[in-house]
C-alpha cells in the first residue's frame, strides 16, 4: 500500500491558500458593493483550490487562470486594496 504525502512545497500553497480564505472570511465588508465584495469570493475560491494542489484528485496548474494566478501574486504582495484598507482601519 502506497501513501500520500504532501511535499513541503504543497503545504506551503495550502497556508498561502488558508491565509486567502481566513482574510476574507475576517475582512469588514461594511458599507461595500457588491462588485468590491467580489474579491473576498474570489480570494476564498482560489484559496481552498490552493489547499487542493497537488493532491490526488486535486487541483493542478491547469486550474489556475492568469487572473487567478495574478490575485494569488497581489494577495502575497500585499497590494489588494482590500487589505490597504484593512491596514488603513487597524492603524487608526
Amino acid at each position: 500500500m502506497q501513501f500520500f504525502e504532501a511535499t513541503a512545497q504543497q503545504k506551503k500553497l495550502a497556508d498561502i491558500g488558508r491565509a486567502m480564505m481566513d482574510f476574507s472570511e475576517n475582512a469588514s465588508m461594511k458599507g461595500l458593493k457588491d462588485a468590491e465584495i467580489a474579491v473576498f469570493n474570489e480570494l476564498s475560491h482560489i484559496g481552498n483550490l490552493l489547499t487542493h494542489y497537488g493532491a490526488p484528485f486535486g487541483t493542478s496548474q491547469k486550474n489556475f487562470s492568469d487572473a487567478d494566478m495574478q490575485l494569488i501574486a497581489d494577495f502575497m504582495g500585499g497590494k489588494l486594496a482590500a487589505q490597504k484598507q484593512q491596514i488603513l482601519q487597524i492603524s487608526g
